[in-house]
């Protein structure tokens, strides 16, 4: 679940992107899991859901590394775009328990679109060979 205010606008890197709409400072956390507004799906159950739910998943949610499970994120953190040159969120253990949190890398200010290299955290793009993900 998001902890910052933010909105979903065009973007520059693809489609649409998360943007901040309040100055964030570095280490502060962004996103954490909170199963209220964060749902796990094991992967054999995205196999046998009709393609439409699949394509569904398989587009917004990220395959978590530690779990195994795909996260779905129901409010707009799931528009947050990929970058490894440019990525301004970070993925970080969280002390608190088992799952991660996504942290400012450093401070970033109202209408800077956030951004993360989801190699760092996504299973399924940590192996891809889709060239988007070396940007």
């Amino acid at each position: 679940m998001l902890t910052v205010k933010t909105s979903v606008k065009p973007s520059g890197v693809n489609g649409l992107g998360l943007f901040a709409e309040e100055k964030i400072s570095k280490g502060t956390v962004v996103w954490k899991y909170d199963s209220r507004f964060d749902i796990a799906f094991d992967p054999e159950e995205v196999k046998t859901m009709p393609s439409v739910q699949k394509e569904l998943i398989e587009e917004y949610a990220f395959l978590e590394m530690k779990s195994g499970k795909y996260i779905y994120c129901i409010d707009n953190a799931r528009f947050m775009n990929h970058s490894s040159v440019k990525d301004n969120i970070a993925d970080a253990p969280s002390p608190a328990g088992p799952d991660n949190l996504s942290i400012a890398k450093r401070d970033i200010e109202i209408g800077e679109e956030l951004l993360i290299n989801y190699r760092t955290f996504d299973a399924a793009d940590a192996k891809s060979k889709d060239s988007y993900l070396n940007s």
